[in-house]
C-alpha cells in the first residue's frame, strides 16, 4: 500500500485518541518517517504491522479500527487528497458509488501499480442499492463499511448498511445492501 494510506492512518489516530497515543503507536510498530512518503509504494506488510500496533496500543478490535478509518478517509483524507476529483465523482451516494472505478482509475494514473478495488452498484428488487465489492485484499469489508458511513455523513443522506455476502465467509466478493433511511 501505499504512504497516503500510512498517513491517513496516522491523521485518523491523532484526531481521534491524541498525538501522544500515537507516539506510542509509532515506538511500538518501530515506525519511522520513511513510511510516510504519500506516493512511494509499500508492502502491504508495513501497513498491516502499523495497523496491528494500533490495535494493540488502543486495544480496538480490528473491525472498529477499520470502521473508523474508513470514515476518516472519506471525510478527511480522500476530501484534501482527491478535491475535485471528489467532488466530480457524484453529488449522492447512489452517484458517487456508481463513478468509485472511474474515479479508482483516475488514481491510478498517479499510483503506480496500484492494485485497487473493485465497484459494482445493482439495483435491488427492493429498492434498495446492492454494492458488490472485489479486492485483490481480503479483510477490508469493515473498512468499506466505514467508507459508506463516511460518504452517508458527507453527503447527508442516512443509509442502513447491512453486509449480505462475505468473502471472509466464503463468498466469492463482499456485497453489501444499502437502503436510504428515511
Amino acid at each position: 500500500m501505499y504512504g497516503l494510506i500510512h498517513k491517513a492512518i496516522r491523521d485518523c489516530v491523532r484526531q481521534e485518541f491524541g498525538a501522544d497515543a500515537w507516539n506510542r503507536i509509532e515506538e511500538r510498530a518501530g515506525a519511522d518517517q520513511s513510511i510516510f512518503v504519500s506516493m512511494q509504494a509499500y508492502p502491504d506488510e508495513v501497513t498491516l504491522g502499523l495497523l496491528a500496533s494500533t490495535v494493540g496500543e488502543l486495544n480496538l478490535d480490528l473491525s472498529d479500527l477499520l470502521n473508523r478509518f474508513g470514515r476518516f478517509w472519506v471525510l478527511h483524507t480522500a476530501r484534501t487528497e482527491y478535491g475535485p476529483l471528489f467532488d466530480f465523482a457524484g453529488s449522492d451516494v447512489r452517484s458517487f458509488l456508481g463513478n468509485l472505478n472511474a474515479m479508482h482509475e483516475q488514481v491510478a494514473i498517479t499510483f503506480a501499480n496500484l492494485r485497487q478495488p473493485s465497484f459494482t452498484v445493482e439495483d435491488g428488487p427492493d429498492g434498495s442499492i446492492l454494492l458488490h465489492y472485489e479486492s485483490p485484499r481480503s479483510g477490508l469489508s469493515s473498512f468499506v463499511i466505514g467508507l459508506l458511513e463516511g460518504l452517508s455523513e458527507h453527503f447527508e443522506q442516512p443509509l442502513q448498511i447491512e453486509h449480505v455476502e462475505n468473502r471472509e465467509e466464503g463468498a466469492p466478493h463482499d456485497v453489501f445492501r444499502l437502503n436510504m433511511a428515511s
